[in-house]
């Protein structure tokens, strides 16, 4: 009869102890849940400034250099777009305007006179027939109706009134809702269909959406000089092209055409995204705040993980001790040591990313962040954890290599 495999000597020595076993996985499992929910904030924090530009329905962008960020300004020349067209391989170039609004919105609730305090709503202009914007929720009716001016579609996941208790399921801008009347820089406006879902972010409370003809009369129009065109200046020109068109043969064309200006970038959204994500990252505190935090669990982690197998090796150090009296090398029991910190790495790993799920859900319902775990981002925290654990046995191992079998024996 075939003798069953030895059971490695790693696990071993892990698994003797079922109880001080587990005690090592929850401590493991807590560095992956304090990885995993600062890097969990941090990415929803970038997503949710980003989550316009992910609905937007387009091939490549045409955005101002000096444009660092949707919250800033500078626009690209409508001449500069109507160019655009006319490149082989564009199949429209559909204009987007994006304006950031100190607005006083009515509350309805309990009294119309009463108004809320001064938040930031962004404001999106659109040609309704565009099929431009990815409205989760926004129905093609809803669109049809967008056509009235003055009418706005309303982003339903604004950010909750702080006082839920007096106004339940009230935004910070009042009770949102088809057919309430409201207030856009000292306009009113009427808000139709039954909400689209977009969600806040770290620069606004909410967005509506309104025509480009709505937002060149009530948001362009007051700051616009006499006599010129309210809308002249394209935030993002959203560029799509033929079927089968190649996006990098497109955008180097546009590149080409737009080279001696200097003022029109060429992008596709996964790059305007990506530029975004990196101006929230460097010039606010998320990326330090967030990326500390991740800094500081791989280190809580790395200390847990060092004392688990100083531990373990102190306990055992009669049997490393008699390996190596007869003839194990310190090749060999540095390699145990290191099977130990990858049985922890992947024992801890996952209880704590499940932990770290139900938390982003919690944290999601709790504050209305997008906090998703992707693939991507659960095999960083993986690879975070297998790090950790692998440079926590890189400093224990000397423990190993200094035992001297004339000193146990």
């Amino acid at each position: 009869m075939p003798r069953p495999p030895a059971v490695p000597l790693a696990w071993a020595n892990l698994a003797h102890d079922k109880v001080r076993f587990a005690l090592f996985t929850a401590g493991i499992g807590f560095a992956v849940v304090l990885m995993g929910v600062q890097l969990g904030i941090m990415n929803a924090m970038l997503d949710s400034n980003t989550v316009l530009l992910r609905r937007t329905n387009a091939d490549l962008v045409l955005v101002n250099p000096a444009r660092k960020s949707l919250l800033f300004r500078e626009g690209v020349n409508r001449r500069r777009a109507d160019l655009a067209r006319q490149v082989e391989g564009v199949r429209s170039v559909e204009p987007l305007y994006v304006d950031y609004h100190l607005g006083m919105l009515r509350h309805t609730a309990d009294d119309p006179n009463e108004r809320t305090q001064t938040r930031r709503v962004r404001v999106v202009g659109v040609d309704p027939d565009a099929g431009l914007l990815n409205l989760p929720g926004a129905t093609a009716a809803d669109w049809e109706r967008l056509r009235v001016p003055g009418t706005a579609l309303y982003d339903r996941k604004s950010r909750p009134h702080p006082d839920q208790a007096r106004h339940p399921g009230e935004t910070v801008f009042g009770a949102l809702a088809d057919g309430v009347q409201t207030e856009l820089a000292g306009r009113d406006v009427t808000l139709v269909g039954n909400g689209f879902e977009l969600g806040f972010d770290f620069g606004t409370d909410g967005t509506l959406v309104v025509s480009d003809r709505t937002f060149a009369g009530w948001i362009r129009a007051p700051y616009t000089a006499p006599g010129t065109d309210p809308l002249a200046e394209i935030d993002l020109a959203c560029v799509r092209l033929d079927p089968g068109a190649s996006a990098a043969d497109v955008q180097q064309r546009l590149r080409e055409l737009f080279a001696t200006g200097g003022d029109v970038d060429v992008l596709t959204r996964s790059q305007m995204i990506d530029r975004e994500k990196w101006f929230w990252w460097t010039n606010t505190p998320i990326g330090f705040a967030f990326g500390a935090g991740v800094v500081l669990g791989f280190v809580v982690g790395l200390v847990i993980c060092y004392q688990i197998l100083s531990s373990d090796i102190a306990d055992h150090v009669a049997e490393y001790a008699t390996l190596k009296a007869i003839g194990y090398p310190n090749r060999y029991l540095s390699s145990v040591v290191l099977q130990e910190a990858l049985i922890l790495a992947a024992m801890g790993y996952v209880p704590g990313i499940l932990v770290a799920l139900a938390t982003y859900a919690g944290l999601t319902r709790l504050t209305g962040l997008p906090m998703e775990l992707t693939f991507p981002r659960a095999g960083l925290i993986l690879g975070l954890t297998v790090a950790m654990c692998v440079g926590s046995a890189w400093l224990a191992v000397g423990k190993v290599k200094k035992v001297d079998p004339a000193d146990v024996f």
